[in-house]
């Protein structure tokens, strides 16, 4: 189902699967990195407990309050490309890119996801492979 626009861009399934995908898992990411930066200490717990960490000092609420933001970002960035706006995916690789490697930075190198790091490398390609329809 391709959509037109009334700039004569049309929509390719694939750019609208990325998008919805996009809109999916940055809401998402937003609202869990929003709950546990406003509930900070039931987050830390639940990290103690469920993973091999013994402490949190690493981490702070402005920590997931800037991933929440990087995650807003995202969100704001695949509706700009939604919109056909080629600076949407800037916004998008800067907001993914911060989101890589934020955990880095603060935490250290064993926060690194290269999960994380394949789907995102995947969403730029698919986002890079329709630049010629964003304006």
């Amino acid at each position: 189902m391709n959509k037109k626009t009334d700039n004569n861009s049309i929509r390719s399934p694939f750019l609208s699967a990325l998008c919805i995908l996009t809109f999916i898992g940055s809401t998402i990411g937003f609202i869990s990195y929003f709950l546990a930066s406003l509930f900070f200490e039931k987050t830390s717990e639940l990290i103690i407990k469920y993973s091999s960490w013994h402490s949190v000092e690493a981490i702070s609420p402005f920590y997931f309050t800037i991933l929440m933001a990087m995650y807003a970002l995202s969100l704001t960035a695949a509706i700009r490309i939604w919109k056909f706006h080629w600076d949407g995916f800037y916004l998008y690789v800067f907001s993914q890119t911060v989101i890589l490697f934020l955990p880095v930075v603060w935490i250290n190198w064993n926060a690194f996801s290269v999960t994380n790091t394949i789907v995102t490398g995947i969403f730029i390609v698919g986002y890079g492979l329709n630049w010629k329809v964003l304006k």
